[in-house]
Parts: structure tokens; C-alpha cells; sequence
């Protein structure tokens, strides 16, 4: 739900920084709970007792009235309005007596409820990637991830990761986070290995997955009523035919469910020991909200990537394959836009990703990886020439495990010189090198637009047109007009001044 200036929960004046308390006096949240259970539905009166504790400089109210305001709806939940106690806040209100039981719950409520734990994994994904989990960072990743709203000069996520310190979920440094994850697992039952995971799973998968949380089955359930309703709640489409290997293979890997096809019948579904009906839904909703580029490719190192498209596991080369075209994408600042050929599909031995670069011009790219030992042919060009001119695409980058034949880029430079097209080549061994040396795939890219720059070299000519032979008439004419005058100035006869023999 959007709120003023932030999707995330306002808090401002509503932080254990700016509530402090002495050692010798309760908790800060302990304090407020209380004084807004003595003033509950009298806001003037508590933001003056507020304005007392807390900010006894402040001659008025405008600095302790946030504080109220961080506790209602567009804050952290604990009062309507009306500044009523809602049920969280009763509950609050009731563990005032064992702070360490008080700030566990709080803290779940905001991982689970109030975006914490993307704020978590958003830390976990900027890491991966080399970039510091500042505050801009994170609010940038907000918004590209999950297309929230969050103004300028909000310190709101900062406020959220101190209130989840005084529970030991991450530490309250400002530029280097401690993130506990066992005690994040302890407080809402899943691991971020296991968000990975489910961050993994297409949209099929997904939703197949949300609406078996919806049914929280105690029994055998029908597949086939599992997908009607994923189906009808999420809008995508389960094809029937394949469903055991796209759908519920996957699922069963994962540790989900367990399934039966019984002959003539449809497919029966049981849930495993680690299906847990709430944990799952709040996780698999939240990954709803979230566009850009999946999780798992985010954590996985080039070293990685190259060691998984050697697996035995199709589904390993596959996840393999797709990290390593859209990884290659990010360090070239390109925004993912999505699959038209996933490498889970093709065994791990093709994906095709299409990614964007938006800065003072638009430019479209296309990605393609091959995972084969043998050269790229210039049949596999050909294809994304094709393809490319449907979509609109300036840029296509093969990237070819094996290397690149001679055939294929004599073709490559032949659409070249005609099209508005670079095509640009990647191999297994600059792959290689990009864990050590980020910079490698500039130095490689730089070499090949210059060989791009080549093909489409435009001769003076062709750039100016007859402009060149316009002016030569323009001279003639000019002196044959003068021809007389000029002349007379050289002090001999010059002959017909248009003759330049």
C-alpha cells in the first residue's frame, strides 16, 4: 500500500536512535508503547508527553508528533488512526515485560509485513555484485526491484534496520552490514538459500506454488485443481501436457511436494515436511512484486557459472547459462527486460536474454550464450539477425563457449556493412577472466566496436555527398565573373580561369 513519501514504513522520529534511553531506564519501545496505551485516542496529549521524554529542547510538538505518526497505518501498524491499539499493538503492549521477546516480535513484523526482509535481501544482492549497501543503494534497488516510491531525502530503511538491530537480525554500522541469517531463519522460517531458490523458479512455478498455499492441503490434492487455480488467481498459463516436467519435477527438486501419476487418473500431489503454508505465501508474494534480474544470478560468481555449465545437472547448465548472459549484461549497465530462450529449456546448451540501455539514447541489446565445445557456425548469426530485426535490437552480443568460426563472422560482417546492426563476439576464455578482471569485457568490447567501426567506415564522400562538387562550381563561376579584374591584377594573360589543367 502506497504511503505519503515512501512505500516503506514512515518512522522519521520513530527510531531507537532518537528514542534513547539511559541503561538505567526501560527500552525506548517499551516507554512509547506505554505512553500510548495512557494516551491512547488522545494524540495532542501524547505528542506533548512525547516532546517531554524524548525531545525536552523542542519548544513544540512538530518533532515528537512523528513519532506518533511512525506507530499508525503508514508507519509500523501499531495504532490506527485513531490512535487505537491494533492487534499488534496489543501485543506489543503485552510483551513490554521481556524486551528481548518484545523487539523478536517487532522485528518479524517488520521482516515479514513492512518490506524488511527485502530490504535484506536487496543488501545480499548489492554485495554480490561489488557495490557498497549505502542508503542510496538501497532505495535505488527499491525502486528498480520493486518499482517502490520512496522520496529523496528519506532515511526511512535506516530506521527499519535499527529497529531489526535490537532483535541481532544486522548490525547498525553505516556503510558495512552484519546480517545474521540463522536468526533471521529463527524469527520467519526461511533462510535466504531458500529464497534464492524459490527466486528461481519461473512464473509457472511460481504461481503453481502460491495457489497450493492458498489450498494449505492436509491431503492428496489434484494437480489439476492446483493449476486452475494458479490459473484464475495469477493469471498465467500451465500447459497440462508438460506439466509433470515444467511444473512439478521442479517443485518436488525443490523440496516442496511429492507427486504420483497414476494411470488414467490425474496427478496426485502431497506437500513435504518443508511446505509451510504462511512462510511460503508471504515469500512468494513478495518475489511477485519484484521485476529485474533473478536472485540466483545476482549471488553467482563467473567462477561459478563456469564450473555449473559443466554439471551433470541439465538445470544446473541451465541456471548456469542464464546467469552467465544477463551477469554479462549488468557490468555492461544494461536493465534486464527478460528471457526469450531459457537455458533450462535447451538442457543448458543455449539462452537468449534481451536487456536495455537507457541513458541519453535508447539502445537495445540481445544476448546469446552457447554452451557447446564446438565453434559458433553463422547459422546461430543468422537466427539473431532475425530475431533481432523483430525486435527492433541495435546490439547483439554471442557469447560462444567453444570460440567462433571464421564463417561465422565473415557473415557477421557482411549484415554489417548493410544493417544497423553490431554484432559483437564473446569467448569462453574472455569469460574466464572476468571474476579477476571486470575490466577484460570493456577491453574485449572496445576491440570489437573498433572492428565494427571499420566495416561501417564511411568514405568523405558518402558523408558530405556533392558538396564537395558544388563548391569547386562555386569557385569557377566566381572567377569567371572576375575573370577580366583578376587579370589585370596578375599582369598576364591567365588563359580561360576555369582551365586547371
Amino acid at each position: 500500500m502506497a504511503r505519503h513519501d515512501t512505500d516503506l514504513p514512515f518512522g522519521d522520529a520513530f527510531s531507537p536512535k532518537q528514542l534513547h534511553t539511559d541503561d538505567d531506564e526501560p527500552p525506548e519501545l517499551v516507554v512509547v508503547l506505554e505512553k500510548a496505551k495512557e494516551y491512547e485516542g488522545e494524540q495532542d496529549a501524547f505528542d506533548e508527553e512525547m516532546r517531554r521524554i524524548f525531545f525536552p529542547d523542542h519548544d513544540d510538538t512538530t518533532r515528537s508528533k512523528n513519532v506518533r505518526l511512525g506507530l499508525k497505518p503508514n508507519g509500523y501498524g501499531i495504532t490506527d488512526e485513531d490512535f487505537q491499539f491494533t492487534e499488534l499493538g496489543e501485543e506489543l503492549y503485552e510483551l513490554r515485560d521481556d524486551p528481548d521477546e518484545l523487539y523478536e516480535r517487532f522485528a518479524k513484523h517488520i521482516l515479514r509485513n513492512l518490506h524488511g526482509l527485502k530490504g535484506i535481501e536487496i543488501v545480499e544482492d548489492l554485495r554480490a555484485e561489488g557495490r557498497k549497501p549505502v542508503n542510496d543503494n538501497v532505495k535505488e534497488e527499491f525502486q528498480k526491484q520493486y518499482g517502490f516510491h520512496i522520496d529523496e531525502t528519506s532515511n526511512h530503511w535506516s530506521q527499519m534496520r535499527a529497529w531489526m538491530a535490537e532483535a541481532g537480525v544486522v548490525n547498525t554500522g553505516t556503510h558495512h552490514y552484519d546480517i545474521d541469517r540463522a536468526r533471521i531463519e529463527e524469527l520467519i522460517g526461511v533462510d535466504s538459500e531458500d529464497i534464492v531458490e524459490l527466486d528461481g523458479l519461473n512464473d509457472q512455478q511460481q504461481a503453481f506454488l502460491r495457489a497450493l498455499t492458498l489450498i494449505d492441503p492436509n491431503d492428496e490434492v489434484k494437480s489439476r485443481t492446483v493449476k486452475r487455480i494458479a490459473e484464475n488467481a495469477y493469471g498465467v498459463d500451465i500447459s497440462q501436457s508438460n506439466i509433470s516436467r515444467r511444473t512439478l519435477d521442479p517443485l518436488e527438486e525443490a523440496g516442496y511436494i511429492e507427486w504420483e501419476h497414476v494411470s488414467g487418473k490425474p496427478n496426485l500431489i502431497r506437500v513435504t515436511d518443508g511446505f509451510d503454508a504462511d512462510i511460503l505465501k508471504a515469500i512468494l508474494d513478495d518475489l511477485a512484486e519484484r521485476t529485474g534480474v533473478p536472485r540466483h544470478v545476482l549471488r553467482l560468481s563467473f567462477e561459478g557459472v563456469l564450473e555449473d555449465l559443466d554439471s551433470d545437472s541439465t538445470h544446473e547448465k541451465g541456471v548456469a547459462l542464464e546467469t552467465l548472459a544477463v551477469k554479462t549484461g549488468r557490468l555492461l549497465g544494461l536493465d534486464f527486460v527478460g528471457w526469450r530462450v531459457r537455458g533450462r529449456k535447451t538442457g543448458g546448451s543455449e539462452v537468449d536474454v534481451v536487456m536495455d540501455e537507457i541513458d541519453t539514447t535508447f539502445n537495445r541489446w540481445q544476448i546469446q550464450c552457447k554452451n557447446i565445445q564446438s565453434q559458433l557456425e553463422s547459422k546461430y548469426v543468422a537466427r539473431e539477425v532475425g530475431i533481432a530485426r523483430i525486435l527492433q535490437t541495435n546490439t547483439i552480443l554471442m557469447i560462444a563457449r567453444g570460440g567462433v568460426s571464421s564463417d561465422a563472422r565473415q557473415y557477421a560482417n557482411q549484415v554489417m556493412r548493410h544493417e544497423n546492426i553490431a554484432i559483437l563476439f564473446l569467448t569462453g576464455e574472455d569469460v574466464e577472466r572476468l571474476d579477476e578482471d571486470a575490466d577484460h569485457l570493456l577491453t574485449v568490447l572496445r576491440g570489437e566496436a573498433r572492428r565494427i567501426h571499420n566495416l561501417k567506415r564511411l568514405d568523405r564522400q558518402e558523408v558530405e555527398g556533392d558538396e564537395e562538387y558544388d563548391l569547386i562550381e562555386r569557385e569557377e563561376e566566381a572567377l569567371e565573373e572576375f575573370a577580366d579584374e583578376i587579370e589585370d591584377v596578375r599582369g598576364e594573360s591567365q588563359g580561360d580561369l576555369s582551365d586547371f589543367s
